[in-house]
């Protein structure tokens, strides 16, 4: 009998674990993981890393279009230290904001030290895509990888071609530019490599910081960058104009300096001449958001109402609509605006219908995420609030169906006491919310206490 109990006990305990076994070892797939502690693991157990990196909501993120196979977990779970990191936006020391340029979610490899093998910036679109990509990652391991050339050059090696190749991989991998190697490698170039127009676009390429000088001996021959630029692809120069930004902004946190913010800003406003409204916005915006990312709230409210005011809530999206317009057909610019001849303000009459909704959009946005920015750094000044809750009314106008937009209306409203709107415009968003469970759930916790006086 007790044999007979115990053979039943230990069938039962084998079924048990056969049953919860494969939920466990899926629940353990590509999990939500600390950056470090990957990074530790990678090193402890001498791997790569194969990391998803995003900045949405984690409940909202979707890490693969298709399913993924067993082979491919097999794969990432016998070669590579693997997880899904969620990187807060506002987090600009994060290891890898400081390293990569992020604004969407990537597909990253890299060495067991997080320096990149590969790079992917789409979707992986399951199991066969997510395969390939392994393979690729375990093949570039074997070569030549920036891992193995930042040793050497730690190492004190120089030489022009390995510096080049570290600085192919920096764009390849839209990562920052080491504006140390940037410069070993310029100064290794003569006068008249410094007047080639190849070597010129690829010394822009990598991002030099604005106005430093490795930035001004690349542009040592004026005339002809100012030439080249004219003749390159927009996409082309988009790409280098970006670069050269990033780097520069990257450079102002890292150093803490606030001019060189200014000097980002003033580059990305040279980027839009002459449409004066994108270059004043650009030009604003770096200050602005360095002074948001160090926390200096007194400087960053001042310079946000401004902002968001004069860039927005007073500027109609049709009149942003018409200077884009402008300055795509090349027309004429004056002081008091865009100068359209007979057939172009008759060519925008016909388009600005149908580009409508993307300004709006585009307007709302940007208003509602400064609106947002005053709750969080001006929640005990009221005349900062009013400012917030008419930018806030504005982009519910503009696209009432947004149920975040009227769940911000609402704590604006609560925060300067005026409880019966606030309730009125959290319910619209719980209504709204309706379609997506769980946002739905979250704005009735807030609609509670609303009703409470407990937000």
């Amino acid at each position: 009998m007790v044999v007979q109990l115990f053979l039943k006990s230990a069938v039962l305990v084998f079924l048990c674990w056969i049953l919860t076994h494969p939920v466990t070892a899926q629940g353990r797939f590509l999990e939500h993981s600390n950056y470090t502690d990957l990074l530790e693991r990678a090193k402890q157990e001498n791997k790569s890393l194969f990391l998803i990196i995003h900045q949405q909501d984690e409940h909202q993120f979707i890490p693969f279009k298709g399913s993924v196979s067993k082979k491919a977990k097999e794969m990432l779970d016998t070669q590579f230290i693997a997880g899904i990191v969620q990187l807060n936006r506002d987090d600009f020391n994060h290891p890898l904001h400081q390293t990569f340029y992020l604004n969407k979610p990537i597909y990253l490899f890299t060495d067991k030290d997080g320096i990149p093998l590969l790079r992917h910036n789409k979707a992986v679109d399951g199991a066969a895509e997510l395969e390939a990509l392994i393979d690729s990652a375990s093949t570039l391991a074997k070569g030549e990888t920036l891992g193995k050339l930042s040793a050497q050059y730690h190492k004190g090696m120089r030489q022009q071609s390995l510096l080049k190749k570290m600085l192919d991989h920096y764009q390849a991998f839209d990562q920052y530019t080491d504006q140390q190697v940037l410069s070993d490698y310029m100064a290794q170039l003569t006068v008249q490599e410094l007047n080639n127009f190849e070597t010129v676009i690829f010394l822009l390429s990598c991002g030099p910081v604005y106005n430093s000088k490795t930035y001004l001996l690349a542009r040592t021959n004026g005339k002809m960058v100012d030439s080249l630029y004219s003749t390159l692809p927009l996409p082309r120069r988009k790409k280098i104009n970006n670069r050269i930004i990033q780097q520069t902004f990257r450079e102002a946190l890292n150093k803490k300096d606030l001019s060189l913010a200014h000097n980002a800003g003033y580059f990305a406003y040279q980027t839009w001449t002459p449409n004066y409204l994108r270059g004043a916005i650009s030009q604003d915006f770096y200050p602005l958001e360095y002074k948001r990312l160090t926390r200096d709230t007194v400087a960053y409210v001042e310079m946000a109402r401004s902002f968001y005011n004069d860039r927005f809530y007073r500027i109609s999206p049709d009149s942003m609509s018409r200077i884009d317009f402008a300055q795509d057909r090349q027309a004429k610019f004056s002081r008091r605006g865009p100068v359209l001849d007979s057939a172009q303000h008759a060519a925008f009459k016909q388009s600005v219908e149908k580009g409508r909704p993307y300004y709006l959009e585009d307007q709302s946005r940007n208003l509602s995420y400064g609106a947002q920015q005053l709750l969080v750094f001006a929640k005990n000044n009221n005349e900062a609030l009013f400012d917030a809750i008419r930018w806030q009314k504005k982009a519910i106008d503009q696209r009432p169906g947004v149920a975040q937009y009227h769940a911000t209306l609402a704590q604006l409203l609560y925060q300067v006491g005026f409880y019966a709107q606030a309730e009125a415009e959290q319910q619209q968003a719980v209504t709204l919310a309706r379609s997506n469970k769980r946002r739905h759930q979250e704005m009735q916790t807030v609609l509670k206490q609303i009703r409470a006086r407990l937000l």
